[in-house]
């Protein structure tokens, strides 16, 4: 977090190295308007997060409270990414874009996003954890067979009626704590109940709410860190040409 001498916020960005990204707004030339807000600089103030998915969603959740004069790209931000998630029986956790959001503004939307693809990867992280619904109301608990998704542990169940509304819910609500930064007090109560289920001898209920706790303090967000440095490379780099190659034919020599 960039401030001048007023104290007044000039710029929010992310990082997995802190050093080596702040370091470089010093170290070579950069266009004007970079240059122009590196002479303002006068203070610098760092928040550090247990994983690039929370550094991801803090980031804009600062951005758009303190709305710095130099996250330019913000300004406009019709084309950007919000988490929605809908006001629906079964809540479904969706993206839609800044015009949509003006459109028709609504409530638990977490956003915008800068880069589609960050968000987008890490929802899936975020998913694996919390499984959520992602079917439309009408097909909920009217499916013959549990869909795809239920079968590797991303969807409760809602599509065949394996879970009740009540426990659906818990489960959308610890993910609007998580975009709201609050994961301590998940896992606080992720294992008050824990130790309620191990108590009533539902272990089996008791072993999926470890592994959440697990996960939780050990997000695998390899995937979006590297998302994260190829579009800070990108951002930093004016380049003139993206050339891509299919590898699949040449034994990935």
């Amino acid at each position: 977090i960039f401030k001048d001498k007023n104290r007044k916020i000039l710029y929010i960005g992310k990082a997995v190295n802190l050093k080596r990204r702040v370091s470089s707004y010093f170290e070579r030339p950069h266009e004007a308007r970079i240059e122009k807000m590196v002479g303002e600089i006068a203070k610098i103030k760092i928040k550090k997060t247990d994983s690039a998915l929370e550094a991801l969603i803090l980031e804009a959740e600062l951005i758009k409270k303190h709305q710095p004069p130099y996250n330019i790209l913000q300004k406009d931000d019709k084309t950007f990414l919000y988490v929605e998630i809908t006001h629906e029986t079964f809540p479904r956790v969706l993206l839609i874009r800044g015009k949509e959001l003006q459109a028709k503004p609504r409530k638990n939307q977490f956003g915008p996003f800068l880069y589609a693809g960050a968000i987008r990867e890490g929802l899936k992280i975020l998913r694996r954890i919390f499984p959520w619904n992602v079917h439309d109301q009408k097909h909920i608990g009217k499916m013959t067979r549990p869909c795809f998704d239920y079968q590797i542990e991303q969807c409760p169940g809602v599509c065949v009626g394996a879970v009740s509304r009540a426990d659906y819910r818990k489960i959308i609500r610890k993910v609007k704590l998580f975009f709201q930064g609050k994961k301590k007090q998940i896992i606080r109560e992720l294992e008050r109940e824990m130790k309620a289920a191990s108590k009533n001898l539902e272990y089996e209920r008791a072993s999926i709410l470890k592994r959440q706790i697990f996960s939780l303090r050990h997000i695998q967000d390899i995937a979006l860190i590297q998302t994260d440095n190829f579009q800070l490379s990108t951002d930093n780099l004016s380049a003139k040409r993206i050339e891509g190659y299919d590898v699949s034919n040449i034994s990935g020599t």
